[in-house]
């Protein structure tokens, strides 16, 4: 064997172990990259089962999830804002985000319609909207709650300033128990906090007095949003939705895998979770007319100080949402037709 073959065979057993080096650094032991991790945060509500039970289907798209417990809207805002990849926001976010021009975030669709309502103490008869004039109502400032309560009511021919508004927490056992004690007529709040009272028979919910049968403004609740970094990578966006969509209609389909679900994260007991399951509907789709009809009202409720209705349409882009569940925009971008 020639010199300038022992050279040859040396450089390329070099090149091979060079090879091999680099391969085991980027895959330790031989396996494949870890898969990504992406955080959401949300509130611990039954609004948000696809989120809180999206492991298995992001498992099956190649990603991991972390979720953050949130206590509000406005936390939540924050969060994306400093980086963490998704949220659940209520339809009041995006005037907010408008008038601080946060132009890091966009509303990728919805997650639930419903779910949050008012009970009425067992006892107190409640069978029109006009009926709650002169009852004590409980409803949590600053809420997207309050704001449905107030359009539908008002919609309806409620004199407001003939009912007792207490402004209440969110927290939900004080409320309860002034509804129970007599403190309270009636109490606007969400699920599973007011489907306790009603399965415990001391308060029910009103036939006529839905908060979301409101011809103008609708039921929509919570919707989807996300940090514009994490968009950047599409493919991994639309993947998400992709799991996201498979677990709305998984649950959707299986109430006891959805009733196990959420107890495990709200710790609320079977049969609340049950009555709860009947008052609201998990749904990817997002109202954007909504959206903006609820910005010109920042002001007069006070989560703006000016109207950012004309500013809404650019926070949403539903062709993330379009590519992953094969709907059109057009119809992912309105509920109830």
């Amino acid at each position: 064997m020639s010199s300038f073959d022992i050279t040859r065979n040396l450089a390329h057993g070099v090149a091979i172990v060079s090879a091999l080096l680099a391969y085991s650094l980027s895959t330790p032991s031989g396996e494949s990259a870890e898969p990504k991790t992406i955080r959401i945060a949300m509130a611990r509500s039954v609004s948000v089962l696809p989120l809180w039970g999206i492991e298995q289907f992001a498992a099956k798209q190649g990603f991991r999830v972390e979720m953050l417990a949130s206590a509000n809207n406005a936390e939540m805002q924050r969060q994306l804002q400093s980086g963490v990849e998704l949220a659940s926001l209520g339809y009041q976010s995006p005037a907010v985000m408008a008038e601080q021009n946060v132009d890091s975030i966009k509303i990728l669709g919805g997650v639930y319609t419903g779910g949050q309502n008012l009970i009425v103490r067992s006892g107190v008869e409640v069978k029109s909207w006009k009926d709650l004039e002169g009852k004590r109502v409980g409803v949590p400032g600053g809420s997207y709650a309050l704001v449905l309560f107030t359009l539908t009511a008002e919609e309806n021919g409620v004199d407001l300033s003939k009912i007792q508004i207490v402004n209440t927490s969110a927290a939900g056992a004080p409320e309860l128990q002034a509804l129970k004690g007599g403190g309270l007529d009636g109490l606007v709040l969400w699920s599973p906090i007011i489907d306790r009272a009603v399965v415990d028979k001391y308060a029910y919910y009103p036939a006529c007095c839905d908060i979301g049968s409101s011809k103008n403004y609708g039921p929509g609740n919570q919707i989807l949003a996300a940090n514009k970094a994490f968009l950047a990578d599409r493919a991994m966006a639309v993947k998400f939705l992709k799991a996201f969509n498979e677990s709305k209609e998984y649950y959707a389909k299986n109430t006891e895998a959805a009733a196990s679900t959420i107890a495990q994260y709200t710790g609320a007991p079977p049969a609340v979770i049950t009555e709860a399951i009947k008052h609201g509907d998990w749904d990817v789709r997002a109202s954007l007319q909504t959206a903006e009809k609820i910005a010109k009202q920042g002001p007069r409720f006070g989560f703006t100080k000016t109207d950012t209705s004309s500013r809404i349409d650019p926070y949403f882009d539903f062709s993330y949402l379009a590519e992953a569940t094969g709907l059109p925009e057009a119809k992912l971008s309105k509920i109830g037709e």
